[in-house]
């Protein structure tokens, strides 16, 4: 939702700190059938179950993954061949998606590490206190109402978004995102120029396996 910061009054006024989308997102998930009939199965029909899906072995595919080092997954099963038939080259859209996916996760951790975030994190913080929220840092304030509901929640939410507009502090974020986002990418430019292209093409694929149901 916001890695750093909520910059939004409106989605604060609506959303608090996420705590009712994440419940609804876990109800959602309790009711899926597929997750549902996964779970009646028996343990030796689970096996047979992660096996038709992923594969008999993770070979076949492999990504060099920033942080993480070389990873690999199978070219059977019925995810790949999935993946094969809307992406084609299903080698190359491995490698891209986990590199990619990996660069994105990388960015809010090099933003919440850059000098260039304290000034305006403290002008937040002066913002905040001057409207009855002693917190030095927008992650303070999430820790606080994290798995308990209470009636300031919405309230300090608000107060978190507004403080970010008029501190700086969201501006500072995007700037400092996109400047990050940049240089990761830039280490990584054939992984980051695949997904682009194969995500393009696989538009048409898809509407077309849309419209045959």
């Amino acid at each position: 939702m916001f890695p750093y910061v909520i910059d939004d009054k409106r989605w604060a006024a609506a959303n608090g700190y996420g705590r009712g989308i994440r419940e609804r997102r876990k109800a959602s998930a309790g009711r899926d059938p597929n997750r549902r009939y996964f779970d009646r199965l028996t343990t030796e029909r689970k096996a047979a179950a992660i096996t038709a899906l992923d594969g008999p072995a993770p070979e076949g595919l492999e990504a060099d993954v920033p942080g993480m080092g070389k990873i690999r997954h199978s070219d059977q099963g019925c995810a790949s061949d999935a993946q094969r038939e809307l992406y084609t080259d299903l080698r190359a859209w491995y490698r891209a998606k986990k590199v990619t996916d990996a660069l994105a996760r990388s960015v809010p951790v090099a933003v919440a590490r850059d000098p260039k975030l304290v000034p305006t994190t403290r002008q937040w913080a002066t913002c905040m206190r001057e409207r009855g929220h002693p917190y030095d840092m927008p992650q303070q304030a999430r820790d606080h109402f994290a798995g308990r509901p209470e009636a300031g929640e919405f309230a300090t939410a608000q107060a978190e978004a507004a403080c970010a507009q008029l501190s700086g502090l969201a501006s500072t974020v995007r700037e400092l995102s996109r400047a990050h986002r940049k240089k990761l990418e830039s280490g990584h430019p054939t992984e980051v120029e695949d997904r682009t292209v194969l995500e393009h093409e696989a538009l048409s694929r898809a509407r077309d396996i849309v419209r045959r149901g």
